[in-house]
């Protein structure tokens, strides 16, 4: 235009203004290479220049006219390059896979052809960056493509090159090309695309028959083992036809591969897959479908011993195939032929029972826990009733060394009968089913016990237990009778004085019967039971004394152990009101009878009565349920005449227990009043209110006097009132309060003799207070006027606290929160009204030092009360708008004279400020958190340290923003002399600091000692925002995380994230406790108490490791000084073998030792080996401005001797001190008194000459005697000085000169040496000795010499015969 100014530059100019208008994808690639990133710089400039070209055509730059632009340069330097990629075909990738991400899909669906031409060069190159950069384009092509949606998908030139380069050598590639193969599939799956899965399924099928491994390169993993972990991320989402197909290949790779490891990943993934309950994108019937098309297949494959492991993989393949064929509903909509595979399989899966590995053998034992345990969830009874017969070889004699797998998979089978017949069998059929169900089950259920009849000890301890399980769960599912008829009891027929009494009499199955009878027949315990208790009581009556009183008590023992069974008769009886109505009720009376005359046999009946009301109160099973309204009926029938008896029984066991044991008698006391309460509340509504009634005019009189014979009744009558409360009638209420309110400051006025009975009675008022809060007519929606009469007891409660004894004291905590619970429930809708409100405060003004008074009680219980008291009262308060009110009451304790109730009162304080920050206003914050910080300069250790958990509290719940104005008088915990105490607590406060502040305010304000500290968590917290890839991360440092991410401890700025519970926050603030010391061979226990504070450096798991290896060498030192190790035994030996075996490194200084009980010990103490590092020259150590450790040890006036003792330099005295200098003649003094210099060469040599002389030294030591006292007291030089010991000056031992014998060298062996050790004393003699043996060889060798000249003179003078030569 005319009216335009000209530019000289218009392509740059408008290439510059067209800059603002590039998409979001281009601005994120110019922005990080402006921060740095090379791989954005060489992008940067290339899309300047695409910009350029883009405005030279007067076109906008958007995401299309980048996407063509970038499509175009990829194909024209393609052909410029002669079809070789370089770094410029890299870059262009990396900018057409952003802009194919960004692009519309349709535009990009449209050049499908153009974009795997393009990319064709990249991915023949030679290097990996073009063609891992290819791959990725592919991949957002076929992203894209599928985005179009309306049957839109990738074509084949597009997904062939990505299946090719599965099989290519370099690992990136491959991993790049499976990450593309993935995404494919997915989204093939996903959008229905048969025609790409087809492909690809027919690809990978290809990919696992040819997969025969390289023998040439063994590293390399075959094509298969790449295929299946594609099919790992895949196989949830592919179609029935697609993954039929690939898992048929699966079956058929060990044709192909053999055993190979590739093959066992591949039955593990068959065995993974199959077991998934449901799976993503799935119908629910595709699992059983595909198992039905797989088991025939998994059954033809031939499997040898020669690989454990992929047996085991087999088996479990089988196992979940078989599985999921025997699933709840599968059975009926299977194929006939189906069943026989099942059993097919079982067997196959038995048969491996007949190897003795114990990997096949565990492995067997799984797969068949598997199927067996499927098919009892299932309810396939016909696959069951097969195994008992398969199973029955698996018991014989020959396969005892497999029992120890071979019984839980028997347990599984009985289990499995036991759930169908829970389950799905009727009441009226149950025992029809059970005995069918037996008749099957017989043969395998002899086998048992013939086992167990004839197991030895030894056998016991291998298989015991198993079998005990097996026998017990056979006893579930048939019963006790079907069971006795296999295993007759013989405790009668068979002598006690037998050594095998307990395999001929059976008498270990009544533990059995105890342990696993339920929903059998009551009736049979009546029958076969009762008769033999009574044959055993007379049996046991007719023993005399002597000898036979022994007898006796086994069979008072035997008579015990029968009774034991009753409570487990009355779990889900199935004929529970036949057995105790029959006959006039004859059985009960019986029962009754025991409890009053048979206190030995009392708990079972107990027992036996708690079973049956709570199975009837809440039903366990669809067998109780059908039968809970016949059993409530004949409870409630029983009721009028049994619990009366039960009152009475309760009165006689209080009467007989003085005097005995009170742990065995409070446990009956306890059993005997959950019995009462249970049948309580089973029991008609019109019978308790006159029982109690009675019971409580009886205990009036007693607590007046009226009844002095009654009084020693009192307890129990308290005991069975207050159980009975929470069951009356509401206007029996009003009683109970006139009853048991005045014994709640009863305890005071009692006499010393009554003092422990007017205890027990004021916790039993406090149990029935208890009782009257949780009654239902008290409760939320009950009648105002009984919950008002209750409210009136906050008087009561407060006046009763000073009385209130010990033994009290937890149910009076227990009440005091029902109290506020109900409080809070019926006051809520009234916390309006002024009135209110403040009689809520008075109330809680009253209560609340109690509580804060509790809350470090030492009993655990009480404890808990009281924190749950002050959660209820705080929470209620705050919800009212009270927190100025309930902050005010609790920080009374602050002005408390003693340190408990300061750091009861800072404990509660911390929890409020957790639990309700949010509601709390600024000014009220900051007031709390400036009045409570002010106790970290408390010198008392137990407050000190309640104020630094309430630091805790305060840099987690204070907003970001206005904790710096908290933070001079948060690190004041720096300056307290307990610091050293809470060194964990301390450094969670800095942690989070870390996080939440920015460095320059924290390091401004942090103390100067404690730099270190600060600048240790900071490279801590860095490593942690650190990607997992690039370093090493521990294994509890995610669950850290985690934990920091749920107390809001991120990075981010949302202050109001869910909080953790209160336990869990504050549970690692706990004192650190010294670890229990290992005891070491001579049984003492290192003193821990005795040590240093340093003792935590001593506590790091390098140090530890290092001097537990320390103490394994010296132990394992042997005697003759061989250095070999002796076996590691004990507790060190287990901790050894539990352990991992790391190495530990020692990072000492050249010049000075390393000293174990300074501070930085652990910090020396290495489990890797570290880089060597220059320190840098000048670099100062210590506070002393010295540049090495042994400078600094100098002038701290130290030093260390060559064997490594320190040594502390002498002070100067005051008279050298004070010695002033004098004149010196011919001498240079201006730099000190002069030394000899040496050369190094003679240094050298003197060192030399040392290390020899400690050589020999010590050789000596080691190889015989050792001489003593020579040194001191040689002998005289001149004759007429006497030889021997003499005392000297300084000397004080006697003998003065002696040998010091080596236990070592006193063997046979070690004679020659033990005899050359005494050379250096028997001088004169060996003199003589070897003077003597020279003489005599002398002698022997002239006498040798004339003897030999006598010789030839004697044949030369020999006459020759005639005729001689």
């Amino acid at each position: 235009s005319a009216h335009q100014p000209s530019c000289r530059f218009p392509g740059r100019c408008r290439a510059w203004f067209a800059m603002d208008a590039d998409p979001t994808w281009v601005k994120e690639i110019v922005a990080k290479a402006a921060a740095g990133d090379e791989a954005c710089k060489a992008a940067a400039v290339m899309l300047q220049a695409t910009r350029s070209v883009i405005c030279s055509q007067f076109s906008s730059p958007s995401t299309t006219a980048y996407f063509a632009a970038q499509l175009s340069a990829l194909q024209r330097w393609g052909e410029k390059s002669s079809g070789v990629a370089d770094a410029t075909t890299s870059t262009l990738l990396f900018i057409l896979r952003r802009a194919i991400a960004a692009a519309p899909p349709a535009v990009v669906s449209s050049k499908l052809n153009d974009i795997a031409g393009a990319v064709a060069v990249a991915l023949r190159a030679a290097d990996v960056a073009p063609v891992t950069g290819a791959l990725s384009v592919l991949a957002a092509a076929i992203d894209a493509a599928y985005k179009v949606g309306n049957g839109a998908r990738p074509n084949r030139k597009v997904l062939k090159p990505v299946f090719v380069l599965l099989g290519d050598s370099r690992a990136s590639v491959q991993q790049r090309a499976q990450a593309t193969v993935i995404l494919a599939m997915k989204r093939a799956a996903a959008e229905s695309d048969g025609q790409s899965l087809e492909f690809a399924t027919q690809h990978l099928c290809t990919m696992m028959a040819a997969g025969r491994p390289d023998k040439k390169n063994p590293d390399q993993q075959p094509a298969a083992q790449r295929v299946l972990e594609i099919l790992r991320s895949v196989a949830p989402v592919l179609p029935l036809p697609s993954l039929v197909e690939l898992c048929e290949a699966i079956i058929r790779l060990p044709g192909v591969l053999g055993q190979h490891p590739c093959c066992t990943s591949a039955f593990e993934f068959l065995a993974e897959h199959l077991k998934q309950e449901s799976a993503e994108g799935q119908a629910t019937q595709v699992l059983p479908e595909l198992a039905a098309k797989l088991l025939p297949s998994l059954l033809t494959v031939q499997v040898t011993m020669l690989n454990v492991y992929y047996v085991k993989a087999y088996a479990l393949a089988v196992a979940a195939c078989t599985a999921v064929l025997c699933g709840e509903g599968v059975c009926g909509q299977l194929p006939p032929e189906v069943a026989s595979q099942k059993v097919a399989a079982a067997k196959k899966l038995m048969a491996l029972f007949s190897e003795r590995d114990p990997t096949v053998l565990r492995g067997a034992k799984e797969a068949c826990t598997i199927v067996f345990g499927a098919a009892g969830q299932g309810g396939d009874l016909q696959y069951l009733e097969e195994l008992p017969e398969l199973a029955r070889p698996l018991l014989g004699y020959e396969a005892k060394g497999a029992w120890r797998y071979v019984l839980p998979v028997v347990t599984v089978i009985f289990k499995g009968f036991d759930q169908i017949r829970i389950s799905r069998t009727g009441v009226s059929e149950i025992h029809s089913w059970t005995a069918a169900r037996f008749a099957r089950s017989r043969g395998m259920l002899e086998q048992l016990v013939h086992a167990r009849d004839n197991a030895r000890g030894g056998e016991l301890n291998v298989f015991g237990e198993q079998l005990a399980d097996c026998l017990g769960a056979a006893t579930s599912v048939f019963g006790p009778d079907k069971v006795l008829e296999v295993a007759e009891l013989r405790l009668l027929e068979t002598p006690l004085n037998d050594r095998g009494y307990e395999q001929m009499s059976r008498s270990w199955l009544l533990l059995v019967l105890k342990a696993n009878c339920r929903r059998t027949n009551l009736g049979f315990f009546t029958a076969k039971f009762l008769p033999l208790a009574s044959a055993l009581k007379a049996k046991a009556a007719q023993v005399d004394s002597g000898m036979q009183s022994i007898m006796g008590k086994k069979y008072l023992t035997l008579l015990d152990q029968v009774w034991g069974l009753l409570p487990a008769f009355f779990d889900e009886a199935l004929d529970l009101s036949a057995a105790l109505l029959a006959e006039g009720g004859k059985f009960a009376k019986q029962l009754v009878s025991v409890l009053l005359g048979e206190p030995l046999l009392r708990d079972y009946v107990w027992a036996a009565f708690l079973n049956a009301c709570e199975v009837t109160r809440e039903p366990p099973s669809k067998v109780s349920e059908a039968l809970q309204e016949s059993n409530r009926t004949c409870l409630q029938t029983l009721a009028a005449r049994v619990m009366p008896e039960m009152f009475n029984t309760y009165l006689k066991m209080h009467s007989e227990s003085k005097g005995q044991d009170v742990d065995r008698f409070s446990h009956s006391r306890k059993l005997a009043l959950d019995c009462i309460r249970s049948f309580a509340r089973i029991a008609d509504a019109t019978l308790l209110p006159g029982v109690f009634k009675k019971m409580v005019a009886r205990l009036l009189k007693v607590v007046s006097g009226e009844d002095e014979a009654e009084k020693p009744n009192a307890l129990p009558l308290a005991e069975l009132a207050s159980a009975l409360v929470e069951f009356i009638g509401a206007d029996s209420l009003d009683l109970a309060l006139k009853v048991f309110a005045p014994m709640l400051s009863g305890a005071s006025a009692a006499s010393e003799e009554d003092k422990a009975v007017a205890s027990a009675l004021q916790k039993s008022a406090y149990t029935a207070v208890l009782g009257l809060i949780r009654h239902p007519a008290c409760a939320a929606g009950g009648g105002q006027a009984e919950s008002s009469r209750v409210l009136g007891l906050w008087n009561t409660l407060r006046d009763s606290r000073q009385t209130c004894s010990p033994h009290a004291l937890k149910a009076r905590i227990s009440t005091i929160e029902a109290m506020l619970t109900l409080t809070e429930q019926h006051l809520k809708p009234r916390f309006g009204e002024a009135g209110v409100r403040q009689e809520y405060l008075q109330c809680l003004t009253a209560v609340m030092p109690e509580i804060l008074f509790h809350l470090r009680d030492q009993s655990g219980a009480v404890r808990t009360a009281a924190r749950e008291c002050l959660h209820i009262a705080a929470t209620t308060a705050i919800d009212q708008d009270l927190q100025a009110e309930i902050v005010a009451l609790i920080s009374a304790g602050l002005a408390g004279l003693t340190r408990h109730s300061k750091a009861s009162a800072v404990d509660a304080l911390s929890r409020v400020l957790y639990e309700h920050s949010s509601k709390f206003s600024e000014e009220l914050q900051d007031r709390l958190i400036g009045v409570v910080l002010l106790l970290l300069a408390d010198n008392d250790a137990q407050v000190w340290r309640a104020a630094l958990k309430f630091a805790k509290v305060v840099v987690f719940v204070v907003p970001k923003a206005r904790l710096p104005k908290h933070l001079p008088q948060l690190l004041r915990l720096f300056g307290n002399k307990h610091l050293s105490s809470a060194k964990m607590l301390v450094r969670a406060i800095v942690e989070r600091l870390v996080k939440v502040l920015p460095t320059e305010v924290l390091a401004d304000a942090f103390p100067e000692d404690h730099q270190p500290l600060l600048q240790y968590v900071q490279r801590h917290v860095a490593r942690q925002h650190r990607p997992k890839s690039t370093r090493a991360v521990k294994q509890d440092e995610p669950e850290a995380e985690e934990k920091d991410a749920e107390m809001g401890d991120g990075d981010g700025d949302d202050d109001e994230a869910p909080k953790e519970s209160w336990d869990t926050f504050q549970g690692d603030d706990q004192p650190q406790k010294a670890p229990a010391a290992p005891t070491g061979e001579t049984g003492r226990k290192r003193d821990r108490t005795s040590e240093p504070p340093t003792s935590a450096v001593m506590a790091h798991d390098a140090v530890q490791a290092l001097l537990d290896a320390w103490e394994e060498e010296s132990d394992g030192s042997d005697d003759d000084g061989g250095g070999r190790r002796k076996k590691s035994t004990g507790r060190l030996g287990k901790r050894m073998r539990d352990s991992e075996a790391t190495s530990t490194w020692i990072h000492e200084d050249a010049d000075v030792p390393l000293d174990f009980m300074s501070t930085d010990a652990a910090h020396s103490v290495l489990t890797t080996r570290a880089a060597p590092a220059k320190r840098r020259r000048g670099q100062e150590v210590g506070n002393v401005g010295a540049t090495s450790r042994v400078e600094a040890l100098r002038r701290s006036g130290l030093r260390f001797a060559e064997d490594g003792r320190l040594v502390v330099a002498e002070e100067p005295s005051k008279e050298e001190a004070e010695k002033k200098a004098g004149f010196t003649l011919g001498s240079n003094t201006s730099q000190g008194p002069q030394k000899k210099v040496r050369a190094l060469s003679k240094l050298a040599a003197l060192r030399q000459k040392r290390t020899e002389a400690k050589a020999k030294a010590k050789a000596a030591r080691r190889g015989a005697h050792t001489i003593k006292g020579l040194d001191a007291y040689k002998p005289g030089k001149r004759k007429v000085r006497a030889d021997g010991d003499a005392t000297r000056a300084g000397q004080a031992l006697e003998p003065y000169a002696y040998v010091r014998l080596n236990p070592r060298v006193t063997k046979e062996k070690f004679k020659d040496k033990a005899t050359a050790s005494f050379a250096k004393i028997i001088k004169g003699a060996k003199k003589g000795v070897l003077r003597g043996q020279k003489a005599k060889a002398r002698e022997t060798k002239l006498r040798k010499i004339k003897e030999a000249k006598d010789k030839r003179r004697k044949a030369g003078k020999k006459v020759k015969t005639p005729g001689g030569r």
